[in-house]
């Protein structure tokens, strides 16, 4: 069983986005059993170029269920599937930071149709959502919308699941994890940080420098 998402966020720093928008289909890789869409309220606001993107605004959102009001629906409809998304390393990080902040971990296989189409639908020009489906033939209503988003991956899965007969690509292509979890050395590094404003060079181990920042809170911002 499958549950295909797509979510819309604020945009802003990473990690830092709220939801706006998401869809759920549950998928048994015939047809869609069940199916949770909401708008929800961020509790900061959106982006301006979210907004032209998406055309979500906070206005729309100011009575919109906040994201504990529906995280119990998500959990019923995702347990015992398979998380698919059109690049699930953003939406499944995007779940997972909201229900840290609620204090439970949020933990799911999940399974990326850009990995899948290109190992099943090699050397086409772009895998994007929108110019794969319009070279796949696949109808998209409603783009960078949740729903509209979310229905053309499930779309996408069904044609990607035909192709692979066997099963044995879309088999090795679910992950258990996707998100890793910083090294304990890092951890130390990031605990040891000051609050304080300044500037941070991060380098690599032989002592090149590749970046260099400024922040009125470095440990913040480097976390």
């Amino acid at each position: 069983m499958y549950a295909v998402v797509d979510i819309e966020t604020t945009g802003g720093k990473f990690n830092e986005e709220g939801i706006t928008e998401i869809a759920i289909h549950k998928f048994d890789g015939h047809q869609i059993v069940d199916s949770f869409i909401s708008l929800v309220n961020p509790e900061r606001d959106i982006q301006p170029f979210v907004v032209n993107l998406t055309g979500i605004n906070n206005k729309m959102l100011r009575n919109a269920p906040k994201f504990f009001e529906v995280a119990k629906r998500i959990i019923e409809i995702t347990t015992d599937c398979i998380l698919v998304a059109h690049n699930t390393s953003f939406d499944y990080r995007i779940l997972r930071t909201e229900f840290k902040r609620l204090g439970f971990e949020f933990e799911r296989k999940t399974l990326c149709t850009v990995e899948l189409s290109k190992q099943l639908i090699p050397d086409l020009e772009s895998y994007k959502l929108g110019r794969l489906c319009r070279t796949l033939g696949i109808p998209v209503t409603d783009r960078h919308r949740a729903n509209g988003d979310a229905l053309a991956t499930v779309k996408l899965l069904q044609l990607l699941l035909d192709k692979d007969l066997g099963k044995t690509i879309i088999t090795a292509t679910v992950k258990q994890e996707l998100i890793t979890e910083l090294s304990p050395k890092l951890t130390t590094i990031i605990d040891d940080l000051p609050t304080k404003t300044g500037v941070y060079y991060i380098h690599k181990a032989d002592g090149k420098i590749i970046y260099i920042g400024k922040s009125k809170n470095i440990k913040k911002r480097v976390n």
